[in-house]
């Protein structure tokens, strides 16, 4: 049986959701009128039952993650995942930068250095260089815009890469052993 890796990331996830649902119980109450020794060997059969539930849907689990992982390589996926999250990375970096100010005028800058320049000794706010400078952004407006259009570029990028990724997903197929269809099958997962 075949399987989509975009079926088998829904089986994953369901497969963690059985297992979690799947009790092991460890303790058992007793009362003065249950035979004691039916009563723990009922228990223990119980327990290894489900923990041998749990045991078969972890070897699936795992088989699929393994066969997962390879047709990731083999299709192309984790470089296309790689180059996402760069992608993603990278769009964050520059978000921080292209939401900043435009430089400020060097006329307007000028000017305020003169006045400060200008105003030595009278000035009491001058106290330990309080006001002594001006602060401006590094960044022109072109600097700023271009910075925003690579946003823009990357996004696109981004975007026609989850596109290509989606496609592999859903042409991309793992094969299912015999047994591991029949565990899923078993626990109606598929």
């Amino acid at each position: 049986m075949n399987i989509t890796l975009r079926k088998a990331s829904a089986v994953q996830n369901s497969i963690n959701e059985a297992i979690k649902h799947i009790k092991i119980e460890t303790n058992l109450e007793l009362n003065e009128f249950q035979n004691v020794e039916a009563e723990i060997a009922a228990a223990q059969k119980k327990l290894e039952e489900a923990d041998l539930r749990r045991e078969k849907l972890l070897v699936v689990l795992y088989n699929i993650r393994g066969l997962v992982g390879q047709a990731n390589a083999e299709s192309g996926i984790d470089l296309k995942l790689a180059r996402a999250a760069y992608v993603d990375k990278r769009i964050s970096q520059l978000d921080a930068v292209a939401n900043s100010n435009a430089v400020t005028s060097l006329d307007v800058l000028k000017g305020k250095l003169e006045k400060i320049k200008s105003l030595k000794d009278e000035a009491r706010s001058r106290i330990y260089g309080y006001g002594d400078t001006v602060t401006t952004s590094v960044l022109t407006q072109e600097k700023i815009e271009a910075i925003q259009s690579e946003i823009k570029n990357l996004k696109k990028q981004k975007q026609k890469l989850n596109d290509e990724i989606l496609e592999l997903n859903i042409k991309t197929e793992i094969p299912l052993s015999d047994e591991a269809a029949q565990v899923l099958q078993i626990e109606g997962l598929i």
